[in-house]
This record gives structure tokens, sequence and C-alpha cells, in this order.
């Protein structure tokens, strides 16, 4: 794989320092863990004088070429095109669909008069906030100030659907006691930039945990992470989820088929309705740390991670731990649901 990056700043710098010291262009791409033939073309391109380097007239130089190399924009505020798109699509209503195609009947020699759908959305939303982009969007069929990723299998796009009977209120009174066991509450927990993250499951009467790796964010990703550790209890202990109105559930018709489970939704802004998983993923976070890569942890760490916790004394418990009142549920330890670690 081709690794290569452009020189920055600091090495350009460096470069003109280790010259103004003396130092070979080999030593100098040793230096850099550069090709020599790298500090070779940089000298070539951007000396100020046949004899001198200078960093910040290297860099100028490089931002111009930089520049000449960008693909003008075929949208031009003005131009004949815009003109053409704007009327069309605020006077007529024209979908951009609809006005790409026209412009390849109207203009089927002159490419520079056609452009694709993609393009005009483009243009639309990268509009600042204000009338002009207010005319635009408002002049679209579905009026929408925001795009979102569409037509992916692992997109969150599909909005959240629930039932009447799934929202909070219409929770049966015996999860709200927590007479039985068998009644969950979910969530993720986020590593750095978002980009990773890892599933959290506890059960309300016990505290019992039990972690899933995820592949990513997506609906189709949590609902697979979520299915296949559910899978390794009992079925009689997957009575209910209850999991906040996070895209991520999009998918929850189909987890709740599979597992034969019931998925309620917490109210919007509500997380005191899932208090234990709340004060689960504060106690996780000693584990997982925020800012972390989660990706890299395996389902075998995370098992040792649920493990710890199931273990640990909780004084919620009179100083039990999760483990010993899930197997005092189960009839003394005769049905183990314990992770092996």
């Amino acid at each position: 794989m081709n690794n290569y990056h452009h020189l920055n700043p600091e090495e350009r710098a460096l470069i003109m320092l280790m010259l103004d010291d003396q130092y070979s262009l080999r030593q100098i791409a040793k230096r850099l863990d550069r090709n020599p033939s790298t500090i070779s073309r940089e000298l070539k391109r951007n000396k100020a004088s046949p004899i001198n380097y200078k960093a910040n007239y290297a860099g100028n130089l490089y931002r111009q070429r930089r520049l000449s190399c960008v693909k003008p924009f075929k949208l031009q505020e003005g131009n004949s095109l815009y003109v053409i798109i704007q009327q069309w699509l605020v006077h007529l209503k024209w979908s951009p669909e609809q006005i790409s195609n026209r412009l390849k009947i109207n203009y089927p020699d002159t490419p520079s008069m056609q452009v694709s759908p993609e393009t005009i959305y483009a243009h639309i939303y990268a509009y600042p906030k204000g009338e002009l982009k207010k005319t635009l969007v408002d002049s679209l069929r579905r009026h929408k100030s925001k795009r979102g990723p569409r037509g992916s299998k692992t997109s969150n796009y599909s909005s959240l659907k629930i039932a009447e009977d799934q929202l909070f209120m219409n929770r049966p009174d015996d999860i709200d006691t927590r007479q039985i066991v068998g009644h969950w509450e979910g969530d993720l927990i986020v590593g750095a930039m978002n980009k990773s993250c890892v599933g959290t499951l506890v059960e309300r009467k016990t505290g019992y945990v039990i972690l899933s790796k995820m592949e990513n964010k997506s609906a189709q990703a949590v609902r697979k992470g979520f299915e296949e550790n559910m899978r390794t209890i009992q079925q009689f202990l997957r009575l209910s989820l209850t999991y906040d109105r996070g895209a991520e559930m999009a998918q929850h018709p189909l987890l709740s088929k599979d597992l034969s489970m019931k998925v309620y939704f917490a109210d919007p802004h509500a997380p005191w309705q899932r208090g234990s998983n709340e004060n689960i993923n504060g106690l996780i976070r000693q584990f997982l740390p925020k800012g972390q890569d989660l990706s890299e942890y395996e389902q075998s760490e995370l098992d040792h991670i649920a493990f710890l916790l199931n273990t640990r004394p909780r004084k919620r418990y009179d100083f039990k731990t999760p483990q010993e009142v899930m197997e005092q549920e189960l009839d003394g330890g005769l049905i183990r649901v314990a992770l092996d670690s």
C-alpha cells in the first residue's frame, strides 16, 4: 500500500535548517524517514535561488500548485448553468434528477452545461444558513434542511419507527418493579471520534452485564452484535429490552423477532428511565475510558470485563455479586449463565 504523503511545514523547516548546517540529502532523508528522491524533488521545485532553500517560500509555491490542480466548479453563482438550474428548481419545482436529465436533452453536445443530481444537491446544501438556502431547500420535495446517508445497507437513514405499545409509558408494571428476572436495558458506549462502539446490556433485577462487540454503529451491525450475545442466554431470560431512541436501533423489529423479545423505548432526553444501564456504563468506563478506539477490543476481552463486573460485590445487593444474584434467581445456581473468561 502506498502511504506517501506530502511534506508538511515542520518537515520543510527541518530541511532548511539541516541544509544550513551542511547535511547531505541522504542524511536529511534519513532524519525525516523519507526517500532521498523526495528531498531532491522538493529542492528542485522550491528553491528561492540556485543556492538557497526557504521553508516559507517553498510552502507558498506548494500551495499555489495545489490550487492550480483543483478542478473548477461547474456551478458558479451567476453563470448560465447556475441561472437555469435555479429557475427550474425554484420556479418550476423540478427535482435535481429531472433537472440533470433535462440538461442532457437540451445540451447533448455541451458537457459544461450538464451536471449530476448529486452535484445539484451538494450545491444546495453547501450554502450557509440564510434566505437563499431556505428558498432552495423549500423547492425540494421533502424540504429537508440536512441530508442523511441513504441507500446503504449499513446506514441509519431510515427513521426509528416505534409502535404505540413500545412506548415507555406502556411498559408493563412488572418491569418497573423489578419483580421478574429477564428484563434488560441497552445502550452503546462510543470510542474516540465516535467511530467505534461497544454494546452494553444490563439485567434490571440482578445487574448482570453483557458486553457486545460491534463492527460499527449502523443499525444492522448493532442488531447483529446484540443478537449474537443475547443468544448465549436462555430464552426465558430474554423477556424485554428497554433502549433509548437512537437511530442504531432502526432494525429493532428484526431483533425482536429473532430473539422473541419485546423492545421498549424510553422517552427522549429521559436517561433516568434506563437508570440501571446509565449507572453500569459509568462502571464500564473504568475499563473502557473515553477517547479509546473501542474497535481494538475483541469479544473475549469484553467478556472478561463483563466477568469482572458480574463478580464484583455491589452495595445494592448487600455486597453480593450480580452473578450470585442471578444464580440465586435461577434456582440456587442449577442453571448457570456466567460468562466464561
